[in-house]
């Protein structure tokens, strides 16, 4: 119920913007002289995050027409791992059993770039990173998959923000030795 119907309205006088007592104002009008804030807007970086967990919903749902209104039809793929491991291409190809990623941690670089990872243990005990490309017309354009690899990603561009903007956090890091790579952006 908006604020203006629940005051009272006082005989002769006009609720704020005409609403009377006991109606709904529409939504951002001012009411009693003061306007809400407008809503907080999303950035890039956070729509981004959010087409790549959509994308891994729909993923492990099934849903195969959501999956593709979120990828590019000429997605460009490049997998790094053991080739008995190429959970995604068969996923997105309709090949093999089902695997399920469930991303631990989704981490927007910039306004293009998303990095999921996350480990599983579907009959084995591995670790995933996959770096996520957005187009500017906000679907998934190209994916760069690690498979049981560390990841270390760094910035080369002429900017301040040169060097290392995200590395690879496995639980078991301390104890279990994986190769390692560095992802130049």
């Amino acid at each position: 119920m908006a604020l203006a119907a629940s005051i009272p309205k006082l005989e002769g006088q006009q609720a704020v913007h005409g609403a009377t007592a006991g109606s709904q104002e529409a939504e951002g009008d001012i009411i009693g002289g003061i306007q809400p804030p407008p809503p907080p807007q999303e950035t890039e970086e956070q729509r981004n995050k959010f087409l790549v967990l959509r994308l891994y919903e729909a993923l492990n749902a099934g849903d195969h027409a959501a999956v593709q209104s979120l990828l590019a039809p000429d997605l460009e793929w490049w997998f790094h791992g053991p080739p008995k491991h190429q959970h995604m291409m068969r996923l997105l190809t309709g090949g093999g059993r089902p695997f399920r990623f469930v991303p631990r941690a989704v981490d927007a670089l910039g306004s293009t770039t998303v990095i999921a990872e996350g480990s599983t243990t579907n009959g084995g005990r591995y670790y995933w990173v996959h770096a996520w490309t957005v187009g500017s017309d906000g679907v998934i354009t190209q994916l760069r998959e690690y498979f049981n690899t560390d990841l270390t990603v760094t910035r080369l561009a002429k900017s301040s923000n040169k060097g290392v903007c995200w590395q690879s956090r496995r639980p078991d890091q301390a104890t279990n030795s994986l190769p390692g790579l560095v992802l130049a952006l």
